[in-house]
């Protein structure tokens, strides 16, 4: 194998079986299987971490949509599919917002914050609470901050800029992605 020859995204499963939404989820039980397993898989990696909820995608089982991740390299496969703070984040023409860190320095938590923001910020969001079935892991390398490009339109908070990511090869936007984990019921 060539030295810099892009490396197939890696797919893992995970059995938590105990994370549902009926109730509030244990966050930093369930978060820190999520973390192991990103530490095993993707150890001292700078990475960008995308949650999914197969909620927001009906039409598709599991397996399929991590077929089209696979194959187009992120969830965004429909153009005319606006997702949630569409009319926010269209300013920035942002590809997608993820949390980032290198792994085993600054992730430390990452699994409960994310577990945490879909049971409680989703129902602030959207009206009704979802559950993470799927994490896109990035090559942090690969993408660039989207910047704010309609000067016309109005930022979104500060604090949620650095969230906001565009690939660096549009041509190629499975070549950023390191993996996919698949959080099992």
């Amino acid at each position: 194998m060539v030295e810099n020859e892009p490396k197939e995204p890696k797919i893992v499963s995970v059995a938590i079986p105990e994370y549902t939404i009926e109730m509030q989820p244990d966050y930093i039980a369930i978060g820190e299987k999520i973390d192991q397993v990103i530490e095993e898989n993707f150890p001292g990696q700078d990475i960008a971490i995308r949650a999914i909820s197969i909620a927001d995608h009906p039409q598709y089982d599991l397996d399929q949509l991590t077929k089209i991740i696979l194959e187009t390299g992120t969830d965004k496969y429909d153009p005319n599919r606006k997702g949630v703070a569409h009319e926010e984040f269209e300013p920035y023409h942002a590809d997608f917002q993820a949390g980032f860190g290198t792994v085993g320095k600054d992730l430390h938590g990452e699994g409960a914050d994310i577990v945490k923001k879909f049971y409680e910020n989703a129902l602030i969001d959207r009206g009704y609470r979802l559950r993470i079935d799927l994490l896109l892991i990035y090559n942090l390398h690969q993408l660039m901050n989207a910047e704010k490009l309609d000067s016309e339109k109005p930022s979104v908070a500060e604090h949620l800029e650095p969230y906001l990511f565009r690939f660096k090869d549009i041509e190629n936007k499975p070549g950023a992605l390191l993996g996919i984990i698949q959080i099992l019921r």
